[in-house]
């Protein structure tokens, strides 16, 4: 659902990368479609290329500022969408609470590398540091049958519904609907993978192979959030086919679901919310029996 938003954060600044587009606002909250490729904040003042910098001030998520912003939900510098921001401490904490009880509901799309040949998927592997950089806590890994190598790993649960196969240029490809039911980090580009199906343009989980697509293709695309004052079902349009540099590269080959339209994308959503669909190929990824 789209809404209109009122002026209480102002977007003009003089520096003109991405538009961080409003997606509702009301007293409370703050929903912006964030860009691809940019920072949420920075302590350094000098960057830019951060939300903040063009919805707010540069120092808006540090709470000596004059008009402090909370981030109640985090997206990786490289994913796009839907990203709530609360304009206060008592905001922000009724938020965090539907987070941390797992009431939220987040639906991503994503175009991964490989044809996926299952419809349904449930990937409950373990997500924890990879030990390599478990000093810096860059890259995480996830704990698979054939590879426990993990620092402090945690349950993560992410569903995956397949959408429609096709090729970007000459490389087969896949889209996919993902919906992470925990919050780990990076948990939806390691649940992808290590399944096999690595998300066109992850240049961190491809081993720094995947250099040649402009972005990484992994959008936040709709945000349930049950708050008793304002229950809130924000979406954004697809990202990806709208796009000319990504759609003069696509050639499709089957679609298995609809999802392109505000309409097919909720209905898309209702099939992944289901704990059991009939007539479809289904598999549970997991280590435990």
């Amino acid at each position: 659902m789209f809404h209109k938003m009122n002026a209480s954060y102002p977007l003009a600044c003089p520096y003109k990368k991405m538009d961080v587009k409003k997606l509702y606002e009301s007293g409370d909250y703050l929903i912006v479609n964030k860009p691809y490729d940019m920072y949420i904040n920075s302590d350094d003042e000098n960057e830019k290329n951060t939300v903040t910098y063009h919805i707010a001030s540069p120092d808006s998520h540090l709470s000596t500022s004059f008009q402090p912003l909370h981030f109640v939900q985090r997206l990786d510098y490289a994913t796009s969408g839907v990203l709530c921001i609360a304009k206060n401490k008592s905001a922000a904490g009724r938020a965090g609470k539907l987070f941390e009880k797992r009431l939220t509901k987040k639906y991503y799309l994503a175009v991964v590398r490989g044809h996926v040949e299952l419809d349904l998927a449930d990937i409950e592997y373990d997500v924890g540091m990879d030990p390599s950089t478990a000093d810096s806590s860059h890259r995480m890994v996830a704990v698979t049958p054939s590879s426990d190598a993990c620092v402090l790993p945690r349950a993560a649960h992410t569903r995956l519904l397949l959408l429609e196969t096709g090729y970007y240029g000459s490389d087969a490809v896949s889209v996919v609907l993902l919906k992470p039911i925990t919050g780990r980090r990076h948990q939806l580009r390691v649940h992808c993978s290590a399944l096999g199906h690595t998300i066109l343009g992850d240049y961190t989980y491809s081993g720094a192979a995947d250099v040649a697509p402009y972005r990484m293709f992994l959008h936040a695309t709709r945000l349930v959030l049950p708050l008793q004052q304002e229950s809130l079902d924000i979406k954004t349009p697809e990202p990806f086919f709208s796009d000319q540099k990504f759609a003069s590269q696509w050639k499709s080959e089957q679609v298995v679901c609809k999802y392109k339209s505000e309409a097919e994308f909720t209905a898309a959503c209702d099939v992944i919310d289901r704990s059991y669909v009939i007539g479809v190929r289904y598999k549970l990824f997991s280590c435990r029996e």
